[in-house]
């Protein structure tokens, strides 16, 4: 049988002192058996290591951060979206939930 592939954009890659809980988190996908998933990491500053763990991530984007607002994080994602096609979205960190929740119905229609 084949697994369905999953492209799943993932959160919070900062693997440092104080990490982030992205990376564990794309350590358990990527060892998942019922499906392959190609991960693309989303990152708020160009420093953060998950960003160049090429082994993990397959492929990374900036997103504004949350004080930003809701339509500027809408817009980035909805171009993150038309370039790889997400499948999942899975937000790591307490400051990002409210925006995706308040985006869930937008997320949704786009696919």
């Amino acid at each position: 049988m084949t697994k369905r592939k999953l492209t799943i954009a993932v959160t919070g890659l900062n693997a440092i002192d104080s990490p982030g809980p992205g990376v564990p988190v794309i350590r358990a996908l990527k060892e998942a058996t019922a499906f392959d998933a190609r991960i693309i990491g989303l990152s708020y500053e160009s420093l953060e290591p998950g960003i160049y763990m090429h082994d993990l991530v397959d492929k990374t984007y900036h997103i504004p951060y949350p004080s930003m607002g809701i339509e500027t994080l809408f817009e980035r994602i909805k171009y993150i979206h038309n370039q790889e096609k997400l499948d999942v979205i899975i937000p790591n960190f307490d400051a990002e939930m409210f925006s995706f929740i308040k985006l869930a119905p937008e997320l949704k229609s786009m696919g």
